[in-house]
């Protein structure tokens, strides 16, 4: 089993099954994002239901888990992984799990499950591998690996601020929360001539480029704290309509940026590895418009974008990695040669409860002939069909289907239905054979919406719905595992000649995807679509307008409790007989974390000089320290060394750049910006509270290990969890720790 080591906005589990026999070595495969089935999106929950749907779906327990394999943040530990994020209650959960310490695994770098995740999934047995994203392990911001005959070894890592993270961070500048990376990249074709028009000023993201690196120090603070030092004069602007302000202009700008880094590290990849094939993973392979520009650049001969390159995808190489410490070299190789990434789960993995609301419809039978006519009509069509997709991008299992041809379509989509900004596209799907009238790339790996293709004149007439501003579309292939889907798009080419559909996913906006029937007609009440397809079945809108507030309603009634249900059965299912108290670890947790904001930079060098007088570590010759952080390390280190003169012998001061720094002897260590920006907030408190640095490393270590010496029966945490956000809908997670009284 795999599932991320601290609380992710896009938590899940993974679990593969191995099986050996005189036939060689077999495996299946699930994996589940806790989204789906919590409803919540970027919901910084524990995977606690995806772990249960794991072990529903194989039959077994948590006890019967063969490894559990995690990444971590900066300490490779299953337990606490860091003090430098808000500790969440994932932390509780996870430390309250029914496992022995001899099914855990040593927790794995997150870029490298990332890595392993891709590789499996391409069927490469020689690749290299890009995990490119915000942030993981050890700050890093990409990492490069090398595969070769089922090794996989690292090559760089970048851990000064990478393109993931400006990404983010001048989506927040424009205005989006963040996570919403996607509508940056939707937005950005709005702003290419508005530099012009408007006379903006040029921007420069003072990107520093060598070898494997691509440094935005200069216009990045340091993580965890991670800041823009600059706003790109966008307060100098008025902002007032989206498409043709200065946000469109940086959201373009920012864009052709990453553009570049991708070709950049793709040219330098290829050059030092000598590898023709190429794997993309981590939230900025999500970036269709950029893949499409690598796949077409002809660097590699081949690329590969995992489809669920994201953290929600982590999961699936945090479990192969479990695999490969257990079977040998040469097993490995042939579930290379077998896996691909499933477009479906099974949807024996669903696990559907009788709806008392869901059988009382007036359901019919399915028409493909009266489907094809009302999509002509311009209705729009709610599809549920089987197993769930595996990954953010929706392929036709839960979908919403529409008219590509339609001129209005988009709008009449984005209004009645999404419910979000008009400039978004939506995507289309079509016929394998229709591809090339409507599409230009290439290559074909269209299954999973990776990329973002040009589209032909012919397009822009014959499907205008599913073109963007700048002539692209984010296509899909369909194939008959589309299931109802591709014989919509048969019937349709046959009665049209025009085999291409809008698909876009099946939720309302700022909700994840369906996961079980009920999310499916909860989502068709409360859009406007006028066709329900549930499987085998099919519902007509007009057919319970009368009932429609009354069903709402009651759908919710039966949503409610299946929620609520199915976190208490995880928890039942999970935890041990008694744990620890929740109450104590809430006000722990919050008290260590808040500290370890304002005090980093004596945990970290507390770290090192605790580990010197162990002896871990051998005593340092010179620290080499920037200017912007000299202060506060020789007033630390004042607490260590008899004299002044010690420390100014010992300290050694330099710009804030990596060009000033000195060659390196034997014993010297160099802390710069990488111990982080908080050193600020350190200094504000300097003259006031100057605790020893060993003192509360050990402390506060002793702290996390052993919160609470009380016991409490599972049944009494289990309803206190309900009450916080992990397991209540209404609750927020400022909510929860503000209000850790009442829990």
């Amino acid at each position: 089993m795999g599932f991320m080591s601290y609380c992710s906005h896009d938590p899940s589990a993974a679990m593969v099954e191995v099986t050996k026999d005189a036939d060689g070595v077999d495996y299946r495969f699930i994996h589940f994002e806790e989204g789906m089935l919590s409803r919540r999106k970027k919901s910084y929950h524990f995977p606690t239901r995806s772990i249960k749907a794991c072990l529903d779906y194989f039959g077994i327990t948590l006890e019967q888990v063969t490894s559990v394999t995690t990444d971590f943040m900066d300490t490779e530990s299953f337990t606490e992984t860091s003090l430098n994020y808000r500790h969440l209650i994932g932390d509780y959960i996870r430390q309250n799990l029914r496992l022995t310490d001899g099914q855990i695994s040593k927790p794995i770098h997150h870029h490298l499950a990332h890595a392993i995740g891709a590789w499996v999934g391409s069927g490469f047995k020689d690749t290299a591998l890009l995990a490119i994203d915000g942030l993981g392990s050890r700050q890093a911001t990409h990492t490069i690996f090398s595969a070769n005959d089922g090794n996989i070894n690292q090559i760089y890592s970048q851990t000064t601020p990478g393109i993931g993270a400006l990404y983010s961070l001048v989506t927040q500048l424009i205005g989006f929360k963040a996570g919403e990376e996607g509508k940056t990249m939707g937005l950005s074709p709005y702003g290419l001539k508005l530099g012009e028009q408007f006379h903006y000023p040029n921007i420069d993201f003072q990107r520093h480029s060598l070898g494997y690196s691509c440094d935005f120090s200069k216009v990045i603070s340091r993580s965890p704290n991670l800041g823009l030092l600059t706003d790109f004069d966008i307060t100098q602007y008025g902002n007032t309509d989206l498409y043709n302000d200065y946000r469109a202009y940086l959201a373009y700008n920012v864009q052709k940026e990453l553009e570049e880094v991708l070709l950049y590290l793709a040219k330098e990849i290829s050059k030092n590895t000598g590898h023709k094939n190429l794997c993309i993973s981590g939230g900025v392979g999500l970036n269709c418009v950029a893949n499409e520009l690598l796949a077409r650049s002809g660097i590699f001969e081949n690329v590969y974008v995992m489809p669920d390159s994201a953290d929600s995808g982590l999961a699936i190489g945090l479990a192969f990695h479990g695999v490969r410490e257990s079977i040998n070299q040469s097993e490995w190789t042939i579930l290379l040669d077998k896996y691909k990434h499933p477009k479906f789960s099974p949807a024996n993995a669903i696990n559907t409860i009788f709806s008392k609301t869901l059988s009382k419809l007036p359901w019919q039978g399915i028409e493909l002939n009266r489907l094809v006519d009302e999509i002509q009509e311009h209705a729009v069509i709610a599809i549920y069909d089987g197993g769930f997709e595996y990954g953010p991008r929706a392929l036709g299992r839960r979908s919403f289907i529409a008219n590509a041809s339609a001129v209005n379509m988009k709008e009449i989509l984005n209004l009645k239905i999404k419910h979000r900004e008009a400039y978004r596209p939506f995507a289309p799907v079509c016929l394998h054979e229709d591809f090339s009238t409507y599409f230009i790339s290439s290559h074909l790996n269209h299954e999973f919406m990776s990329y973002a293709v040009a589209t032909t004149e012919l397009a822009k007439t014959r499907i205008p719905a599913v073109v963007h501003h700048d002539g692209t579309s984010r296509v899909q292939i369909a194939t008959e595992d589309c299931g109802i889907v591709f014989e919509l798009l048969v019937e349709q080419k046959a009665r049209t000649g025009i085999g291409v559909l809008i698909n876009t996913s099946l939720n309302d906006n700022d909700e994840p995807i369906v996961f079980d029937p009920l999310d499916a007609f909860s989502c068709f009440l409360r859009t406007n679509a006028d066709i329900l397809v549930l499987n085998d079945k099919m519902l007509f809108r007009k057919d319970i307008a009368s009932q429609v507030e009354i069903l709402k309603a009651s759908i919710k009634v039966e949503t409610d409790e299946r929620n609520a249900l199915r976190f208490k059965e995880s928890l039942e299912f999970l935890l041990k007989e008694k744990v620890s108290g929740l109450n104590y670890h809430l006000s722990s947790y919050l008290s260590i974390s808040n500290y370890s904001k304002i005090h980093r930079t004596r945990i970290r060098l507390g770290r090192l000089i605790a580990n010197i007088k162990l002896g871990i570590v051998p005593q340092f010759s010179r620290l080499v320290v920037s200017k912007r952080e000299v202060t506060t390390v020789k007033d630390i280190l004042s607490d260590y060394f008899a004299t002044p003169s010690d420390i100014s012998q010992t300290v050694i001061e330099i710009n804030d750049t990596p060009e000033s720094i000195p060659i390196l002897g034997d014993g010297d260590l160099l802390i710069s910006y990488n111990l982080s920006n908080t050193l600020r907030d350190w200094c504000l408190l300097h003259d006031d509270y100057r605790p020893k640095v060993l003192n509360f490393y050990r402390s506060s270590d002793y702290m996390l290990k052993r919160l609470d010496p009380s016991i409490v029966s599972r049944e009494e945490i289990s309803n206190l969890l309900l009450k916080t956000y992990e397991g209540d809908l209404q609750v927020s997670i400022e909510d929860t720790f503000t209000d850790i009284n009442e829990i």
